[in-house]
């Protein structure tokens, strides 16, 4: 798609803008890093261990599992032991 080296916020508003229901990442500071108010793209944060393939795999169909019941906009954390919670961001 081209998006090579696009920063984190250009990188959501262009998640957002082609038909992209949900946004998986491994980077764990992007719920800190970045106000994610307003957007309606799903995000999944994968707070883990290790990217490798062999790691991420077991995670899969816990997010299969859980895709459907994400609420529009909603920052969803998991971990490697496949536990699921929300990310709740504070406005000051």
């Amino acid at each position: 798609m081209g998006w090579r080296g696009v920063k984190d916020r250009e990188l959501l508003a262009l998640a957002q803008a082609h038909p992209f229901d949900v946004f998986i990442t491994a980077d764990k500071n992007l719920p800190y890093q970045q106000n994610l108010h307003g957007l309606t793209l799903r995000i999944i944060v994968l707070n883990v261990y290790s990217t490798r393939p062999d790691s991420l795999l077991p995670l899969i169909s816990q997010i299969s599992n859980i895709l459907k019941s994400l609420a529009s906009g909603s920052v969803t954390l998991i971990n490697d032991a496949g536990e699921v919670r929300l990310f709740e961001q504070n406005i000051e």
